[in-house]
């Protein structure tokens, strides 16, 4: 019994499909094969030993009790910078291949807290701000909440020891109705220790200490001062910028928003008395199949 006594495909059709399946591409198959192997390797169940964390996530869900992690390359500590998101990739010239292999490849050792406030260990899920044991985030510089904080603000990847809940997760299963971004394994972490002293750039330092400079004047500061948005993202997403009794947890996705937003009106205002162009001009650029159009036209800037 054959399918095309069922199906009647037009002979293009045939020849498109003979094609692709020549053409197949089993590359993610045998990263996602070789990634399981090094994790195996790597990976015992009670800790992470010698992890290099180059970043932070802060999830949404339950909020404000969310999930948060640390974020560690499994078996290629010593490339972590690879793996923190940054205006970089794109003068690396990263593919979509490239991007997976990172995602993919990254271990996120997450525990629960509250946005607000957390205990001395750093756990703050049923804890409020009213509890004795409570630590407003601001002031959390220990435990759990320290660690993350201390991996976000820093300039380059830090050397954490991660105390682990049993045996991370690996699942790779994608639906067909899925659109998500990859992600590496999950683990329920126990605690985190440092392992170094982190390099904190003294912008950084310096709207970790003012407690009255609100979220978006911080921001604008560290744009101007060159750190990219990408950035700035993972250090709001710390709960390091605001003023001191407003400071929380902002999730990843929550903060990325919030900085194009802030990043966004003060370029627009920075260009807004500029000389006019005199003709149209329409700039293209592409990237990660993403198309970029910037049309220019005569006149004065008009605000929406």
């Amino acid at each position: 019994m054959r399918l095309d006594e069922f199906i009647e495909f037009e002979a293009n059709e045939r020849a498109e499909r003979r094609r692709l399946a020549a053409e197949k591409d089993y590359g993610i198959l045998d990263h996602l094969d070789s990634f399981e192997r090094r994790f195996e390797q790597h990976v015992s169940d009670d800790a992470v030993v010698g992890s290099v964390s180059p970043s932070i996530f802060v999830g949404r869900s339950n909020y404000p009790n969310v999930s948060t992690g640390l974020l560690s390359p499994v078996g290629r500590e010593d490339a972590a910078d690879r793996f923190r998101t940054s205006a970089a990739w794109y003068d690396e010239g990263v593919s979509i291949a490239d991007v997976f292999d990172r995602r993919t490849s990254l271990l996120n050792s997450a525990r629960g807290v509250d946005v607000a406030s957390a205990g001395a260990s750093g756990v703050g899920v049923g804890s409020s701000a009213g509890d004795a044991s409570a630590t407003s985030v601001h002031d959390a510089w220990d435990g759990w909440l320290g660690v993350q904080r201390e991996v976000a603000i820093a300039d380059r990847p830090v050397d954490v020891e991660i105390g682990l809940d049993g045996r991370p997760e690996i699942d790779f299963e994608v639906g067909p109705e899925d659109v998500k971004t990859p992600t590496g394994p999950r683990a329920a972490a126990r605690s985190a220790e440092l392992g170094e002293n982190p390099h904190v750039p003294r912008p950084v330092k310096k709207t970790l200490e003012d407690d009255d400079w609100r979220a978006e004047g911080a921001m604008t500061y560290l744009y101007r001062r060159g750190f990219d948005v990408y950035e700035i993202n993972t250090i709001l997403s710390a709960g390091a910028l605001g003023r001191g009794e407003d400071r929380r947890l902002v999730p990843t996705r929550w903060s990325i928003t919030a900085v194009d937003d802030t990043v966004g009106q003060y370029l627009r205002g920075s260009i807004r008395d500029d000389p006019t162009v005199d003709r149209i001009e329409v700039h293209r650029n592409e990237y990660l199949g993403n198309a970029f159009w910037v049309i220019l036209v005569p006149g004065d800037f008009i605000s929406t």
